[in-house]
């Protein structure tokens, strides 16, 4: 007896909580399943990211070219991502140090080469960095846009706002010259490859 009154005792309570699980545990538990499922990006739903490189200098002499060219091609990334252009593609900005040194911008446009998501390069910025980068990035398919008529000041002197200002333009003016390729191969095609951007380059 003494048995099977404590069997009966629990279940009843096992019975109790089981009410009050689905009087009040129950939808709280339902709406974070909900929320969760809402909120979780599957593989096939994650937004597809191309990039742009960036080959100037960030340290060294040549540090303030750098850091004016970088946030304009940044900003004519964003306005790209803000729009509806480039469809269900997003554009990534990223930016390699060249020093001002020839072999260094050799590394970094190696670098840029190997990363299959790079469909175009802003820079390098003086005749000698772009001579040692154009054959690597050539080889790749990789298409670049490169400015070399920015004075660049001798050794021990300032960088001229005026040149500064020049690059910064510039700069503005090729990223927004790349993206309108992007946004015309993908357009043209869906999928956006390095031999399409060229193209749209080359048809401009």
């Amino acid at each position: 007896m003494n048995s099977r009154s404590q069997g009966a005792g629990v279940r009843g309570h096992g019975s109790g909580i089981a009410y009050r699980v689905s009087r009040i545990t129950l939808p709280s538990l339902l709406f974070a399943i909900c929320y969760l499922l809402s909120a979780c990006v599957m593989p096939g739903d994650a937004v597809p990211v191309i990039k742009i490189g960036v080959i100037a200098p960030f340290e060294g002499t040549g540090r303030p070219l750098g850091y004016a060219v970088l946030p304009g091609i940044k900003a004519a990334a964003e306005d790209a991502n803000a729009s509806s252009d480039l469809g269900r593609y997003r554009v990534l900005v990223v930016a390699f140090n060249d020093d001002l040194d020839a072999p260094t911008a050799a590394a970094q446009a190696q670098a840029l080469a190997l990363d299959a998501d790079v469909l175009g390069v802003v820079g390098p910025w003086t005749a000698e960095t772009a001579a040692a980068a154009k054959s690597i990035l050539a080889e790749a398919g990789l298409p670049a846009l490169v400015e070399t008529g920015v004075p660049i000041p001798s050794s021990g002197e300032k960088w001229g706002d005026a040149a500064l200002a020049q690059s910064v333009a510039l700069a503005g003016q090729d990223a927004r010259v790349l993206l309108d390729a992007l946004v015309a191969d993908i357009r043209a095609h869906s999928q956006p490859t390095r031999a399409g951007v060229a193209a749209a380059l080359k048809s401009r």
